[in-house]
């Protein structure tokens, strides 16, 4: 495996596979590759054969993401030591080396989303536009499909590869009640933040609002790959943990609900969380919101 080649196989994927396209059907073996047994769980939703697109749906066949980018960490790299800090993730969240014993390199891969999608989530200042979320909760399925993918180019290379994301070890929990085996994890956290990943393997940075911002900008979604293929590390291009936010505050202006923080750490992930539940009332299952990636500096671009 090299780096030319895992970019031109995820763009190649990106532009063929069918699950990159509202209402798409993909092959038997790419359903299997998606590992779908994990997509209701990690979309937090109950049934995905309850997203069902009517045939005089207008969106039906419109594009979720555009071609990824991605970078790649060693599984060393002293970053990841420190999401297990408590003032980051905490120490429940995995090591690299706990999803896959022996490994070498993280992969972190942005997608960016469409940007006809990012331009209709421009037009109202509240009520997120149907593309996005169609994309946030259907195009769901394609960032699982794509993360096996690239682990299973891997291993048919002869490399050992694990999707974290897709494992059944991965947890995420939100609100509520911890059920049994998710006591250890805080609310709003899982064992595996994608977008802290993202930081520590050089593919971008946190925003104010605690959106990531990748090199092409923050409006897109992250999925990443541990395996024991030694690639050659990216260097980070930036020193701190808000390298490519240059602290406009545009994301925090345009929250819906306020629910980030100028004076102090943090968000209020409650009061996000209610916002999306109303989102979730008009559309279900789907939901979404993304306003504080749209309308901003960094949209498509890191700012220096």
């Amino acid at each position: 495996m090299t780096k030319e080649k895992l970019q031109k196989l995820m763009e190649e994927f990106s532009d063929k596979s069918s699950l990159n396209y509202l209402g798409g059907k993909g092959g038997a073996h790419e359903q299997a590759s998606a590992d779908l047994n994990n997509y209701a769980k990690n979309n937090l939703i109950s049934d995905p054969n309850s997203l069902k697109i009517d045939e005089g749906n207008m969106l039906k066949g419109m594009r979720f993401f555009q071609r990824p980018i991605f970078s790649a960490a060693k599984a060393d790299d002293p970053d990841f030591l420190v999401i297990k800090q408590p003032k980051v993730v905490g120490e429940h969240h995995f090591m690299p080396k706990d999803w896959l014993p022996g490994a070498k390199t993280v992969i972190s891969v942005f997608l960016p989303i469409e940007r006809s999608t990012v331009e209709a989530n421009k037009k109202d200042p509240v009520e997120p536009a149907l593309e996005w979320v169609y994309t946030r909760v259907d195009g769901q399925q394609f960032l699982l499909a794509l993360g096996a993918h690239i682990r299973d180019a891997l291993i048919a290379e002869g490399y050992k590869a694990v999707t974290p994301y897709t494992e059944d070890r991965f947890i995420m929990r939100v609100g509520g009640e911890a059920t049994s085996g998710t006591e250890h994890i805080p609310q709003f956290s899982s064992n595996w933040s994608e977008r802290h990943v993202g930081v520590a393997a050089g593919l971008g940075t946190f925003g104010l609002s605690t959106n990531f911002i990748s090199r092409a900008g923050s409006a897109g979604r992250l999925i990443s790959v541990v395996t024991d293929w030694e690639a050659e590390p990216d260097k980070k291009d930036y020193s701190d943990w808000l390298g490519y936010c240059n602290r406009c505050k545009a994301c925090i202006r345009l929250c819906p609900p306020q629910a980030h923080f100028e004076d102090k750490e943090g968000k209020d992930h409650a009061a996000c969380g209610a916002f999306i539940g109303k989102v979730s009332e008009k559309h279900a299952p789907r939901y979404g919101c993304g306003k504080c990636m749209v309308n901003v500096p960094c949209e498509d671009r890191a700012m220096r």
